[in-house]
């Protein structure tokens, strides 16, 4: 027997014995959905059940988009201001109009409107655009560009779906499925998850960071003269309210109670916070620093394009170094955050994450590139958590948008077991009635055949599962189409295998023709499946996605156990020309064929 069809033939059982073992983690899922204690002697491969077969949780998110550009709006208005106010040009007020968009800027004279127009054109050519002026009342108008408002609308959406894939993975929620649905939604899958609220806290967890300005912290005198202001109306809010800060769960909801109980007191473009700060005598008892803050002269956390956990450069040799979480601003924000911290020399610059001061260190010299982050005064290790949590927080990326849950399902696992019987149960109906069909009417080709096809489904469910695959009730139907599409190849290679017998040929020369000429229509074929299926992977969401990648790796294995291992096998099996093949014809057929 020559050498060449003893390898094509070992080197295709080899296959179909690797794939059979890479193939048990599968089937181990299959048939323990809800049992993650898979056998150690198993391989890593088993392919992951989506959420239509094993449960979970289904949500589907709103992206605060007009809110998003609204913060972009205010943050080049004080940008201009302060343009304006570098180059000299004169100015009443700089206004924001976030329900159009605009931004008004009122001057003394009409002759400053000519150098507000060319300072804008000049330093914000993309971003803003001079929509009108009116030279009577002195007043000229801006507007977010089309282009940068679509672009700050498409960014904040992308990454919102970015920053939740990012933190989830980090925080060690696995297996997500996150897709944008329609202009301002996210689709948010989680197979086999159980706690829904968990994990809406962690996706909703805003992470929002700002950097902004305490006013008059450059005075000592002033800045003890507004803390005791503040301190003061604090103590007649809750007096008059009846309430305290353990009177709310939230620290967010007792600053929101006092900012509207002192909206007539505060100072214009102003907002109180708090840092939380650990007694250091008593356990868990956290005492509250209040803080003024400018909500005018702010940078927002979204411009640090990488944040990590160092030691203080700063810690003296007295003690250990603390931790602090070190960041970098990205290229469009240094220049913002040079602009503010030269403006405010000498000034306090609070760290505020999701409306809690972090820290706030005096500017001590212009801050562009990097900077850093003094987390509270707890422990070492307790502040090395901390340290590691923001920056992985701050790392994986601030959400740019409130967002919040329309639509939640949770999907039980019994919903999961009835569709994978299902799905199993139609994968084996199909196969056992195909094979039926091509022993009956082939014979002995036909059982071949089926064998061949069996190692095909081998070959596909390792692939995907080699390459954690998701496997979906479309994923399913995808496997039984290829199921059809490989017996249709087998019976073009047979059908002209019996034209070979019926012009005369030799078993070899049957088996030759036959495969040879069946090539070329097989590949055309598939290869035309292919690139459909390639295009709904390549566009399509969630499980379109799982049935296109499904049919893409059955196209090719299709290919290769049709046109090499089937081949293998006959020439192996049927290497004497003495041998019969009859491919299912009749004793009459084949004794015309020999007259």
């Amino acid at each position: 027997m020559n050498k060449s069809i003893k390898f094509r033939f070992f080197t295709s059982v080899a296959i179909v014995v690797i794939s059979i073992y890479l193939l048990i983690p599968t089937l181990w899922s299959l048939n323990h959905p809800e049992d993650e204690n898979m056998p150690s002697w198993l391989p890593k491969a088993a392919m992951r059940l989506g959420l239509d077969l094993q449960g979970g949780v289904h949500m589907v998110m709103g992206v605060d988009l007009k809110g998003v550009v609204a913060s972009q709006l205010k943050v080049y208005t004080s940008s201009i201001e302060r343009t304006l106010t570098d180059k000299g040009v004169k100015f009443t007020k700089v206004t924001p109009n976030a329900d159009r968009g605009e931004i008004e800027i009122e001057v003394e004279k009409p002759e400053s409107l000519i150098s507000i127009d060319a300072e804008v054109s000049q330093r914000y050519p993309t971003v803003v655009e001079v929509v009108g002026e009116d030279k009577e009342k002195n007043y000229i108008v801006l507007k977010l560009s089309r282009d940068h408002e679509n672009d700050v609308r498409t960014r904040a959406l992308e990454q919102s779906i970015e920053t939740i894939r990012n933190r989830i993975d980090e925080f060690g929620v696995s297996e997500p499925i996150i897709s944008k649905k329609g202009d301002d939604q996210i689709l948010v899958q989680f197979p086999g998850a159980k706690e829904p609220e968990r994990l809406k806290a962690l996706i909703g967890q805003t992470a929002k960071l700002t950097f902004q300005i305490v006013p008059d912290s450059n005075d000592n005198v002033k800045k003890s003269e507004i803390d005791g202001k503040l301190t003061t109306w604090i103590a007649d809010a809750e007096k008059t309210g009846a309430y305290t800060r353990q009177t709310f769960d939230r620290l967010s909801d007792y600053r929101e109670r006092l900012m509207s109980d002192l909206a007539d007191k505060l100072p214009k473009d102003t907002e109180i916070a708090f840092q939380r700060i650990n007694n250091p005598n008593v356990v868990d008892d956290i005492q509250l620093n209040i803080y003024l803050l400018s909500t005018k002269d702010v940078i927002s956390g979204e411009y640090i394009e990488n944040a990590f956990v160092s030691l203080d450069s700063g810690s003296t040799n007295m003690g250990p170094q603390r931790p602090v979480v070190s960041f970098q601003m990205s290229p469009v924000g240094a220049p913002l955050m040079g602009d503010l911290t030269r403006t405010f020399k000498g000034y306090q610059m609070a760290i505020v994450l999701d409306g809690i001061v972090k820290s706030a260190p005096q500017i001590n010299g212009v801050i562009t590139d990097s900077g850093q982050i003094t987390l509270g005064t707890g422990g070492f290790d307790e502040v090395s958590r901390e340290a590691h949590d923001l920056s992985i927080v701050l790392r994986a990326g601030a959400l740019p948008a409130n967002i919040e849950v329309q639509e939640e399902r949770v999907i039980g696992p019994s919903m999961g077991r009835d569709s994978i019987t299902a799905g199993k149960s139609a994968l084996v109906t199909a196969s056992v009635l195909i094979f039926l069909f091509m022993i009956i009417y082939y014979g002995w080709a036909g059982f071949i055949g089926s064998i061949a096809t069996v190692a095909n489904i081998c070959i596909i469910f390792a692939i995907l599962g080699l390459m954690g695959a998701t496997l979906t009730l479309p994923g399913i139907a995808g496997i039984v189409l290829t199921i059809g599409m490989a017996v249709d190849a087998l019976i073009i290679i047979f059908e002209r295998m019996r034209e070979e017998i019926r012009n005369g040929r030799t078993t070899q020369q049957v088996i030759e023709q036959g495969f040879s000429h069946a090539f070329s229509t097989i590949l055309d074929s598939n290869v035309t499946t292919a690139i459909g299926a390639f295009m709904l992977l390549q566009f399509g969401t969630g499980t379109i996605r799982g049935f296109s990648l499904t049919l893409i790796v059955g196209i090719i294995t299709n290919v290769f156990t049709a046109t090499f291992m089937t081949r293998s096998f006959f020439k192996y099996l049927k290497n004497d020309n003495d041998s019969e093949l009859t491919l299912g014809l009749s004793k009459k057929s084949l004794q015309e064929i020999q007259a």
